[in-house]
């Protein structure tokens, strides 16, 4: 089996100001990125409670749009809510290149 390893654009550096986050389309699924003081942190966008869609809402927090569970946009960490206690949002792995955030997306191909 080999793993095979995609860019996928999130935003260029110059559009995703410190503070602010992003959604973008990982694969088959969303995922949503964060900016922490130059640093781009970015998750798979799934709550952790019952696979709810997550947003920025406020400073350095995501909210749940179903059950309103939050969780801290620099470490996918739940803060409150229905989540579970001691869960975090998925972590994807970002690059930057030439000004850009990409989202690294490994797939195995069974069959190399």
């Amino acid at each position: 089996m080999d793993v095979i390893r995609r860019k996928i654009l999130i935003s260029k550096i110059e559009s995703l100001p410190a503070g602010k986050s992003a959604g973008f389309q990982f694969g088959g699924v969303k995922g949503i990125a964060y900016n922490d003081g130059g640093m781009i942190k970015a998750y798979v966008n799934r709550c952790t409670h019952m696979g709810g869609v997550v947003a920025q809402c406020g400073d350095a927090m995501f909210r749940c749009g179903m059950h309103h569970a939050e969780f801290d946009a620099r470490t996918g960490a739940r803060l409150a809510g229905q989540a579970p206690e001691g869960s975090f949002l998925k972590p994807i792995d970002v690059v930057i290149e030439d000004g850009c955030a990409f989202a690294i997306l490994e797939i195995v191909d069974e069959f190399a």
